[in-house]
């Protein structure tokens, strides 16, 4: 019957009950009924090359049914039939002879499902696919079915470290009977046959865990360098991402600024040691009408003090930084500056700050945030010498009143 060209296998043959051998090479079985072959319940032999079943075979909603007849099939041929994957179930038939199956010439990537049963199958046949290595669980698999011959020469196999657990399976278990003709593809592209490949494998196994070594290493380096980047812009713009995510962190506990006026006219940074200084300072101004913010007084207990600090410099209209030996040692006072320098940039107020500069404080000794707005800056100066009239507390006093003044016009028309 071969070669006899049916327009389709959708029907039953009859009438030939005691057949044993079948070739359908050459039908057309795109369209096929899981009934074709019942009738032969004798059947040893089937071959059906090119006859289009990988159309058919997966179009059957029960493909264990298509074979469920045939229990002394021996030898089934089907070569050339464009076949990407068969029914997991299409062989799940107790059989009553070890099966010979040949899918030569067809689109496999991996081996078929064939049922997990020991002495089921014969002769494996998968010439001229599309193999590159066989799977975990497909070496599971015939680890357990155990054939006599497996058949993989004309497939593209892999030569590489990425298959080298398949490798040392055709190795070790002996089951690739056709190692001598297949031709794998090396790392490099280049063509080589796998039986002089598997006779170095121990050395490339090697070269394979170096080459890994070299791998996570190099990957160690570049996170390194990446984390190594990121660490040192960070640390060049820690400030800026604080007073971000502090702004942000305001706003979803529904903190919002005032846009056109102040609850203070000055946030007073200051050291401690400071504190009298600051006092009598804040006393001798405050009757002039000036209102200022100071930690002590100010600040909420149990609120995180970066918060306090942000939420000072955003609610007043000027900052003053009263720059001793002491500011300088301390962090917060760093901080502050930083925060106000943020501030300052982010909200186009670069003229808000006040330094006044005492213990002889030098401008090289000043931190580089605030020498960075320096251009900006209203610096006066604490007398040392009371005795000069152009240098006195009482001139000190009146420049300072006049900075604090400074656009406070509307401030005061709204009090």
């Amino acid at each position: 019957m071969a070669n006899i060209t049916l327009r389709d296998c959708n029907g039953t043959i009859y009438g030939i009950e005691n057949l044993e051998y079948l070739d359908m090479s050459g039908f057309i079985c795109k369209v096929l009924s899981v009934h074709l072959l019942s009738h032969f319940p004798k059947l040893i032999t089937l071959i059906a090359q090119n006859a289009n079943l990988g159309i058919g075979l997966n179009t059957l909603k029960t493909a264990s049914e298509f074979l469920k007849m045939n229990l002394h099939l021996q030898h089934i041929d089907l070569t050339k039939n464009s076949i990407q994957h068969l029914p997991d179930d299409l062989f799940d038939h107790l059989f009553r002879h070890k099966l010979s199956i040949i899918l030569d010439r067809n689109n496999l990537q991996s081996l078929p499902n064939f049922p997990s049963k020991p002495n089921t199958i014969q002769e494996i046949s998968l010439k001229y696919n599309k193999i590159s290595c066989l799977s975990k669980d497909n070496i599971a698999n015939l680890n357990i079915i155990k054939p006599s011959s497996v058949f993989l020469r004309g497939n593209p196999i892999e030569c590489s470290c990425n298959t080298l657990s398949f490798l040392k399976w055709v190795h070790h278990s002996g089951l690739i009977s056709d190692v001598d003709e297949i031709e794998c593809v090396l790392q490099n592209g280049t063509l080589a046959i796998l039986s002089h490949f598997l006779r170095n494998l121990k050395t490339y196994e090697i070269s394979c865990q170096t080459e890994l070594w070299i791998t996570l290493a190099s990957c160690i380096t570049s996170f390194t360098i990446v984390a190594l980047i990121f660490g040192i812009v960070y640390y060049r713009y820690r400030f800026a991402f604080e007073y971000f995510f502090l702004t942000i962190k305001m706003k979803l506990r529904h903190y919002q600024p005032l846009l056109e006026e102040f609850n203070y006219d000055a946030f007073i940074s200051y050291s401690h040691t400071d504190k009298t200084w600051v006092k009598t300072l804040h006393d001798r101004l405050q009757p002039k009408g000036f209102s200022f913010c100071l930690d002590d007084k100010d600040f909420l207990a149990g609120v995180n003090i970066a918060e306090c600090i942000v939420k000072a410099i955003n609610s007043s209209r000027k900052v003053i930084f009263v720059i001793t030996e002491e500011f300088l040692k301390s962090n917060w006072g760093t901080y502050e500056i930083e925060m106000t320098r943020m501030h300052a940039f982010r909200e186009g107020r670069e003229s808000m700050v006040i330094v006044i500069l005492k213990d002889n404080i030098k401008k090289d000794k000043l931190p580089k945030a605030l020498k960075e707005i320096w251009y900006k800056v209203v610096c006066i100066v604490w007398p040392s010498d009371s005795v000069a009239p152009y240098n006195s507390e009482e001139m000190f006093y009146e420049k300072l009143c006049i900075a604090l003044s400074e656009g406070r016009t509307k401030m005061s028309e709204n009090k």
